[in-house]
């Protein structure tokens, strides 16, 4: 880890700024924005989850739409989305695996992790129409086609958890659900699974924050590289009957690792 005028610069800040660039940058070719996410990608999952990391299978690749084409994170060999497949996940029962290691859990918490998941993904991922002869944007508040403003105003509620260690915790998280309800929608299952997350500091005042559920504190993150293993949603099955147990991990790897990214390193000194 290294440090920055007193920034620390380590795999989960150089995460988060390869992610951001995908919806974030309208100047920076396709391939190298791809890369620099593969390889913070794979730096973080080496360091978190070690040799069972499936990260390799994931890449960013582009979406041709009517409108033009959008950048995201994708299964390289399916070539399908991370939020389309969780997104065929709703309504997916608590993974036994998860209920062994964390077994308070229940089925609302897993929904709200889910949800959570989806739109963090989705907000990332650049509009439809992506240009690139544009001047370059600041990383998180991109207008115009690369992302929209609710997609950027989710972007700085969640740089805002790893990055601004003197807002309260309950100001990030009253920042969070609602840039998540402006992104995704006020509907009555959103606003009940939003009530679950929340913006938890762990130890002493002054430490980095996590997302978390608010009733158990346990870290999203964790929940989600905690399902590992868990066989394969009907519905994700039935809308992509083709989909190997090993690109659905990696779809909870990388999303886990996408949520960790949005943590302060750890030993982050506050101000």
């Amino acid at each position: 880890m290294q440090e920055t005028r007193g920034a620390v610069v380590g795999p989960r800040r150089r995460l988060r700024e390869a992610l951001l660039r995908i919806g974030g940058d309208l100047h920076a070719p396709e391939e190298h924005i791809g890369a620099e996410v593969r390889a913070a990608l794979c730096e973080l999952a080496a360091k978190t989850l070690g040799g069972r990391s499936c990260a390799g299978l994931v890449t960013v690749g582009g979406a041709d739409d009517p409108a033009g084409r959008s950048l995201g994170l994708r299964l390289a060999d399916y070539d399908v989305g991370l939020p389309e497949v969780l997104l065929r996940a709703d309504e997916s029962g608590l993974p036994p695996q998860v209920r062994e290691s964390c077994p308070a859990l229940v089925q609302e918490e897993w929904e709200a992790v889910l949800l959570l998941s989806k739109l963090v993904l989705l907000g990332l991922e650049s509009e439809a129409g992506r240009r690139a002869d544009e001047a370059r944007p600041h990383l998180w508040d991109a207008a115009g086609p690369a992302r929209s403003v609710v997609a950027g105003r989710l972007c700085r509620a969640l740089t805002a958890v790893a990055e601004h260690p003197g807002l309260h915790q309950d100001e990030l998280t009253a920042q969070l659900r609602a840039a998540l309800l402006d992104f995704g929608s006020r509907t009555p299952d959103n606003l009940d699974a939003v009530r679950h997350l929340a913006v938890l500091r762990g130890g002493q005042p002054g430490r980095r924050a996590r997302l978390v559920l608010g009733r158990s504190g346990h870290v999203c993150a964790q929940v989600l590289f905690g399902a590992e293993g868990s066989p394969v949603p009907s519905g994700v099955r039935t809308m992509f009957p083709d989909l190997r147990q090993a690109e659905w991990t990696a779809v909870l790897q990388v999303t886990g690792l996408t949520l960790r990214a949005f943590e302060a390193e750890p030993g982050a000194a506050a101000p």
